[in-house]
Formats: C-alpha cells, sequence, structure tokens
C-alpha cells in the first residue's frame, strides 16, 4: 500500500469510511482546481516569517511525501516559492500543505505542483531559526504524525492516520462501490428518500 493507492479517491469519500479520518481546516485552499494529490506526511514547524526547516526538510524528503507545514496561521510572509517547489517535485514530493501564506502562486501553479494554502502573501523571509521537522502538528485541531496519509482534492484536505491507512483503504473501497450503486437507483427512478428509507 502506497500514499498513491489513495488518489482515486474523494476526500469525502475517505471521511465516510472511517472516523478517524480527519479534515483541515477550510481555510487551506488548494492552488490548482481539480488536481487531486496524496503523499506521506513530512512535518515542518516555522515561525512565521522564517523558512530554513522548509529547505531542510525537502533535502530529507522522500519520493511519495507531502510536505505538511506549521506555519503558525500566519498571513504574513511567503515562506514558500517557486524555487522550492522545483525542489520539491525534483525529490518526487507530491504536494505541499501550509498552515499560512505562499508566494509565487502564478510560477508554481504554472510548475503544476499542487499546494493547500491560507492565501498568498509577497513578503521576504529569513533563515536565522533553524525550525522543526519531523514532529507531530496539531492543525486546527487535527493531529498530524510524519508518516501520516495526507489527501487532498478540492474540497480541502484529510489527514489518515497510518496504523488506520489499510482499514481505510478497504472501506472506502466499498464506499465507492456503494455509492455508484446508489447513483445507478436514481438513474433508474429511485429517489435517496427511498434508498436511504427515510420519512416522507
Amino acid at each position: 500500500m502506497t500514499p498513491s493507492d489513495f488518489v482515486a479517491f474523494p476526500t469525502g469519500n475517505l471521511c465516510n469510511a472511517d472516523p478517524r479520518v480527519q479534515a483541515l481546516p477550510p481555510a487551506l485552499k488548494p492552488l490548482i482546481p481539480g488536481k487531486r494529490v496524496a503523499g506521506r506526511a513530512l512535518t515542518v514547524r516555522i515561525t512565521p516569517g522564517q523558512n530554513g526547516a522548509i529547505h531542510r526538510a525537502v533535502h530529507s524528503a522522500k519520493v511519495g511525501d507531502m510536505l505538511v507545514v506549521d506555519g503558525g496561521a500566519s498571513e504574513r510572509f511567503g515562506p514558500f516559492g517557486d524555487l522550492l517547489a522545483d525542489g520539491c517535485m525534483a525529490k518526487g514530493i507530491a504536494g505541499a500543505v501550509f498552515d499560512c501564506t505562499i508566494r509565487d502562486s502564478a510560477d508554481i501553479t504554472a510548475l503544476g505542483f499542487q499546494v493547500f494554502c491560507r492565501g498568498f502573501h509577497p513578503e521576504a523571509t529569513a533563515k536565522t531559526e533553524r525550525g522543526e521537522t519531523h514532529i507531530p502538528l496539531v492543525l486546527g485541531g487535527v493531529e498530524i504524525n510524519p508518516g501520516d496519509i495526507m489527501v487532498g482534492d478540492d474540497d480541502g484536505v484529510v489527514v489518515i492516520p497510518k496504523d488506520a491507512a489499510g482499514h481505510v483503504l478497504t472501506s472506502v473501497t466499498a464506499v465507492a462501490a456503494r455509492e455508484e450503486d446508489i447513483r445507478a437507483r436514481i438513474h433508474a427512478g429511485e429517489t435517496t428518500l427511498d434508498i436511504f428509507a427515510l420519512d416522507p
């Protein structure tokens, strides 16, 4: 099982599959609409206005990782730009999640590298603080541990605990099959009121 096994499934299906799947705050929006990505959490914590730890994390990354950065929900500074995005792609990083703003959004979009973030801000950052990498994070009340599976699409980003990933993959496959059955019944003339046996 690899993170790419989860790319076939919308985040909504994943949330239906298991209550251990948790969604990050809706303020984290996708840079590239229509592009779903999945990867293993490569976690980073920075002080707003710093980005040294991001460079260290990208240096240590493995193919299939997803960069996840706790930027303190800052709406200033651009700790991630096109050069780091190029570096991520060269390392085989699947995408990135920033609980803060980034910059060079147009150039990153042109590269095709998917980022989820709070928006954009051009202000420069420094590299005078080391920051932290490969540590547990809490974003919007959701715990993220290194190696957890991250999946992001137009609806947002979800976290699948690594010890639940196998069960979630099995369960979401069943969820997707059930939805196809429901869709076929709707096209055959039933309504969702009938299908879910709800009171009229």
